[in-house]
């Protein structure tokens, strides 16, 4: 039972991932740029920042879910 429902919820942050990664927008600047440009680095403003915390959050609960699956299937 409750391995189904870690199943279900991992079916829908695999998906709800996929779609907040296609929706960040590619840094082409390369590496250069990136260490030029300071602050900017680990953190971002506005829309992109947002898109990058939520995809970081959707990550953390796919691993957290994967070892839970793992743990409770044996």
């Amino acid at each position: 039972m409750i391995l189904n429902l870690f199943l279900v919820l991992f079916a829908l942050i695999c998906v709800a991932l996929v779609f907040f990664i296609l929706l960040q927008v590619p840094r082409q600047a390369g590496l250069s740029a990136s260490m030029a440009s300071g602050g900017s680095l680990l953190g971002g403003r506005g829309v992109e920042g947002g898109l990058v915390r939520i995809t970081s959050v959707l990550g953390g609960f796919f691993m957290l879910l994967a070892l839970l699956i793992g743990i409770v299937s044996r």
